[in-house]
């Protein structure tokens, strides 16, 4: 039978107890809990079918309908994604979502399979959504015989998903290296487009990259910044001002080193005494470089129980060879390995209860994060599958692996940050992270893609009574961070060698933005909260229990010091600040230039 296409309408609830078909439900609706279909407000000629005793689905969805839904609450909690559960009878159709009409502002489509069967389907959301809007589930589709069946949905906010760990800048190609009760992570850079000197390239979508960045966490979920650990600058043999990529950092006998692709110059070594810097060359010359084709990137370096060291690296092939004991030259000749299945490059070499890993990112594009098992150093190696498959919500991947304090973790990179401000590509990364296990066998279990994740989980409860960098967050996304007394804008011109360790502040701040720290252990109380900052401007920091609109339990005014570089402490009172929170500092009324340097709170 021909279906008339009718123009639907949010029902008042005195037409919804004439038509008697659609149950009533309160409003609004919570976007970021789970959402039963029956409770929105559809036209008279939708209709609810109860599938069994607990479970009751909005039915005969048709291309051109939609739902509505009033006053919709999205808050700031900023909603990445959208999941629903639904059957379309074998016919693909889509769900469109709009704020405030039908055709207004689009947070994004999702495209249903045409499966028989009922199936639960997610899509990242291409628009922000805040504060509160109608929001409207526009059925698209070509086939007008089309029919969902929608059983319920639900959105999942920026705080409930699994976003990039640090938002100050844009990262890639995570090295994870355990040094102590500390997790260090050096991490390659993609240029944001005020650190690209050519005014002709700001938007290009290619790859700008000129240095090196470190960070550290003791909990998983709050990070330190430390810059830029070392730049191109520190490799002068170079010819090319781009093409800093994939790292690897690893210590033997106390010393640190760092072995770095310089793309189309081979791969060099630099040698430090900290895993801060600052890091020199000791060679004046690429430990590996095979001048005949530019697949000498990535290294991944690995010492074995017997002190023997290996390097694997390769782009679309896999090379190794074994070092000698003073980890910057070859002990023997290059091997180049036969091909793994789905190996593309970026691999990560180690060994766990005796067996030998190689993990890498898969033949692209996308990219995943593969992996090979081996009962030796030297191969021949298994291809296992994934550990993290190619999904289109991504592009690239390059995987860096390791055990801390009692659990396992991946590190890959994706592009959620950017998506923040743009789905239009670029090569603008953000590293991120997920625990993983592994079973009987040494086989590591598939995990989802990152957005389908919760955040992990924090290690241990964050110390509010110390010195704390004030680059030290687990979101501060607008923020941006800076070595004192260094104006490093990203062109190589402008770089330092490397530095070594050397205090930061943040800057860039704006109204409405804030630092979180999760899990922050304020025990009997807080009484007094001091930040050290400078500036030309001033700005009030609110400090947050929870969310961005918690309760407050003090405010600081930081007032103008008269020149950036004139540090001075504020303070603010504390109250009702115990127990175990996530902690906001919240900033407003900001007027000019403020610099952040540490806080702390005190007891008294």
């Amino acid at each position: 039978m021909k279906r008339t296409k009718t123009l639907m309408i949010a029902l008042s609830a005195a037409a919804l107890t004439a038509s008697a078909s659609i149950p009533i439900a309160p409003f609004p609706v919570d976007p970021y809990n789970r959402v039963e279909a029956e409770r929105m407000s559809f036209s008279r000629e939708i209709k609810t079918v109860k599938l069994d005793a607990a479970t009751t689905y909005a039915a005969d969805l048709h291309p051109g309908d939609y739902a509505w839904l009033k006053n919709v609450p999205f808050g700031n909690k900023t909603p990445r994604t959208f999941t629903a559960r639904l059957t379309d009878g074998g016919h693909a159709s889509v769900i469109s979502l709009h704020l405030d009409n039908p055709e207004g502002l689009s947070l994004g489509t999702l495209e249903t399979t045409g499966s028989t069967g009922w199936q639960t389907l997610t899509m990242d959301l291409k628009a922000i959504a805040s504060g509160t809007h109608n929001l409207y589930l526009v059925i698209k589709g070509k086939d007008k015989d089309a029919s969902l069946h929608l059983d319920w949905w639900q959105m999942r906010g920026l705080e409930q998903v699994n976003m990039p760990i640090f938002q100050t800048k844009y990262t890639a190609d995570p090295s994870p290296l355990v040094v102590g009760d500390t997790l260090f992570l050096y991490t390659s850079h993609d240029a944001s487009p005020e650190d690209i000197a050519d005014e002709n390239e700001k938007s290009s979508a290619g790859f700008f990259m000129y240095d090196w960045l470190l960070w550290t966490t003791t909990d998983m979920v709050n990070w330190t910044e430390h810059g830029a650990v070392a730049s191109l600058k520190d490799f002068p043999w170079r010819s090319r001002e781009n093409g800093g990529w994939a790292i690897q950092t690893v210590e033997r006998n106390g010393k640190y080193y760092l072995y770095a692709p310089l793309h189309g110059h081979g791969i060099g070594v630099l040698v430090a005494d900290s895993p801060y810097g600052p890091f020199h060359d000791p060679l004046g010359k690429p430990l590996v470089w095979d001048r005949s084709n530019w697949f000498d990137i990535d290294p991944t370096v690995f010492t074995d129980d017997d002190g023997q060291a290996y390097m694997y690296w390769g782009n679309p092939h896999t090379f190794y060879a074994r070092l000698n004991n003073d980890m910057i030259s070859l002990k023997d000749s290059v091997t180049k390995l036969p091909h793994i299945e789905h190996y593309q490059e970026g691999p990560w070499f180690y060994k766990r209860n005796g067996r030998y890993y190689l993990a890498y990112a898969s033949t692209c594009c996308p990219e995943a994060l593969g992996y090979a098992m081996s009962d030796s150093p030297t191969g021949p190696w298994t291809a296992k599958g994934y550990i993290m498959r190619p999904t289109e919500r991504d592009r690239g991947n390059h995987p860096g692996i390791c055990d801390f304090k009692g659990h396992s973790y991946a590190f890959g990179q994706s592009y959620d940050l950017m998506h923040l401000e743009t789905f239009v590509h670029h090569e603008r990364r953000s590293v991120d992270v997920v625990e993983i296990t592994y079973n009987s066998d040494g086989t590591i279990r598939e995990v989802p893609y990152w957005l389908d994740q919760e955040p992990v989980k924090q290690l241990q409860w964050f110390n509010p009574y110390q010195r704390v960098e004030a680059e030290t967050m687990a979101w501060g996304y607008g923020l941006k961070t800076a070595k004192m007394g260094i104006d490093n804008t990203g062109v190589v011109a402008d770089m330092p060698e490397s530095t070594g360790k050397r205090n930061m502040y943040v800057y860039d701040i704006d109204n409405g933005e804030y630092i979180r720290l999760r899990g922050v252990d304020f025990g009997n109380g807080a009484k007094r909260f001091d930040i050290t900052a400078a500036g030309t401007g001033r700005a009030v920091v609110t400090l947050r229990l929870d969310s961005t609109d918690g309760p407050i339990i003090g405010t600081a005014v930081i007032s103008a010091t008269g020149q950036l570089d004139n540090y001075r402490p504020f303070k603010a009172k504390v109250k009702k600040a115990s127990g175990v929170h996530d902690l906001y500092l919240c900033f407003d009324k900001v007027n000019g230039q403020v610099r952040l340097d540490w806080w702390m709170f005190t007891k008294k």
